[in-house]
């Protein structure tokens, strides 16, 4: 099988040759720095591309609907990074979304400290919805070109990814979760203004990727979950986003080779998961453990649903007996089943060795 082969199959819970090698979500960029004093070559330097190929994960192309889905809700042109303020530890500044935020003078890889958010009413809103809007022709500017470029160079040894901003993810940058949590009460044609928009963006964009280039899954970005549950009520997804995911979906369906709909969250995301299937989401990662998460329970309730993650990252810290007992357990019990992505629940930190990754790697690739 090729990847691609491998991919559609493996998401249609068939007979797959082996699973898909998406044995991590990414890697911090620390923990790239700390593991070429342990021996990997100076040549790999990032998480997007050359960290994957090194350790032989299946080559997966990237096409951002956004410039940094993590920060930006997917605007064209982004806001222009501004420091407001420089000191020994800090800086404040306003950054690609427009929010003014505090950041590690240092650079180090935390989450911002979000001061202020663009977006407080619905005026707010529209001054700034053009940069929302699909049809502006420099959204496939110089690197979605290379992306899409390098993919289709790849054919069938690759499979393709577009990566958007999810629907709470957008609500979030633009008005922060207290003016969110304020606007569902106060202000709800301001949220579905909003909605209206982020569905209009994506449907567009995602047509345009696909006659462009096979995309073979959409990636929504949301976090919308902490370790005791989610940052929304089963009413207000209900309300203020399931319509939205529905149509979305429906509309991508109908006019795309498109299946595959994934959202991505940490934390505790038991309250989520049916609410997302309902709307069309056919997948779902990466089943946060120190969350309380476990992919073998997720897969009793939810038979249907591609699972991605779920292996403890907190077990490569240790020893190899440790990282032995995580991979086996899990994967043996899930891996029959089908439907079944193994990876890491997070992104690979710091307090990982490179032996204990490549132990990792080892211990997960000899059970196909």
């Amino acid at each position: 099988m090729n990847v691609r082969e491998r991919f559609h199959a493996l998401t249609r819970f068939e007979p797959v040759d082996r699973p898909i090698y998406f044995d991590a979500l990414g890697f911090w960029d620390e923990t790239l720095s700390r593991w070429h004093t342990e021996g990997l070559p100076e040549t790999v330097i990032d998480a997007a591309f050359t960290a994957p190929e090194y350790f032989g994960f299946d080559p997966l192309s990237w096409l951002p609907i956004a410039a940094n889905t993590d920060y930006e809700p997917g605007f064209w042109p982004a806001f222009t990074e501004e420091i407001i303020q420089e000191g020994p530890d800090y800086t404040i500044k306003r950054d690609v979304g427009g929010s003014t935020v505090r950041v590690k003078a240092d650079g180090r890889s935390t989450i911002p400290q979000y001061l202020d958010h663009p977006v407080k009413t619905l005026a707010d809103f529209e001054e700034l919805a053009w940069r929302l809007d699909p049809e502006t022709p420099e959204r496939f500017g110089q690197f979605l070109d290379f992306m899409v470029d390098m993919a289709r160079a790849r054919g069938d040894e690759t499979y393709t990814c577009a990566h958007c901003c999810g629907l709470f993810g957008m609500l979030r940058l633009l008005l922060g979760l207290t003016g969110l949590s304020v606007a569902m009460r106060r202000d709800p044609a301001l949220l579905h203004a909003i909605g209206a928009q982020w569905l209009r963006m994506n449907s567009v964009m995602l047509k345009k990727l696909s006659e462009k280039v096979p995309v073979d899954w959409v990636f929504f970005f949301e976090d919308m979950s902490y370790k005791n549950g989610p940052m929304i009520s089963p009413k207000a997804f209900a309300e203020f986003m399931a319509p939205y995911y529905r149509r979305l979906i429906q509309d991508v369906r109908a006019d795309t080779d498109i299946r595959v709909f994934t959202v991505d969250s940490d934390g505790d995301v038991s309250l989520l998961i049916p609410l997302f299937i309902e709307t069309g989401i056919t997948m779902m990662l990466p089943f946060e453990v120190q969350a309380g998460m476990d992919v073998r329970r997720v897969r009793e309730q939810y038979p249907d649903l591609v699972i991605l993650g779920g292996l403890d990252k907190r077990a490569l810290f240790t020893d190899s007996t440790a990282i032995e007992r995580e991979v086996t357990e899990k994967v043996s019990a899930m891996l029959p089943a089908g439907g079944f992505i193994p990876s890491l629940d997070h992104n690979v930190s710091p307090e990982v060795s490179l032996e204990n990754f490549k132990k990792y790697l080892e211990i997960l690739r000899g059970l196909y």
